[in-house]
């Protein structure tokens, strides 16, 4: 419910540029998980669609987002060429993680990448919160944040080319430490 409220009260929430965007094939199916208002959608290609459980934030993202469950994608097995899960899996706990992961692993084709981001657990936001799982916190706005480990990324999707990238956001004259962990996973015949 929290995201829904948030897209409700104050509408499209993300804005900016896309960056970090790996090179799309012409032709490629894509699907964005947790699209939100379409900030990252809209630059993905006209052979993109986006999923997002928030209807409020669906109607924001345009024609090509669904209403949706990441845990439980509405598509048929070995279907999209690239899937990008940023900022998403973050939000749920373990059990439903494990869901989420196994569901875009099904999903996606041979051959094809999974795209991964969120925080690590040197962001300077980890341990902010009421914890209600390890390394996931519930903070005032409802909206659970886990902070991700190399480990836990390799327990999820299988081997991957997994590597951070931090920088520091200043707030009232101090300077705090972000940092996303990212994941690049190529679908092989072993899954």
């Amino acid at each position: 419910m929290g995201w829904q409220t948030d897209y409700q009260t104050r509408g499209s929430l993300w804005a900016g540029a896309s960056y970090l965007l790996p090179e799309i094939p012409e032709n490629a199916l894509v699907l964005e998980t947790g699209c939100g208002n379409g900030k990252t959608l809209s630059s993905l290609g006209e052979n993109a669609v986006g999923i997002d459980i928030s209807s409020a934030a669906v109607q924001l993202a345009g024609p090509s987002a669904l209403v949706g469950n990441v845990r439980f994608l509405p598509f048929k097995d070995s279907v999209f060429d690239i899937i990008f899960c940023w900022h998403v899996l973050g939000h749920l706990l373990f059990k439903e993680r494990k869901k989420a992961a196994d569901e875009m692993l099904r999903v996606l084709k041979l051959g094809g990448v999974l795209y991964f981001k969120d925080f690590s657990r040197n962001d300077f936001r980890y341990g902010k919160g009421t914890e209600v799982e390890p390394s996931s916190f519930l903070r005032g706005d409802g909206i659970v944040t886990h902070y991700f480990k190399q480990e836990e990324l390799v327990s999820l999707f299988g081997p991957s080319d997994i590597s951070t990238v931090s920088w520091d956001l200043r707030i009232k004259g101090v300077n705090n430490r972000r940092e996303e962990i990212l994941l690049s996973h190529k679908k092989t015949n072993s899954e």
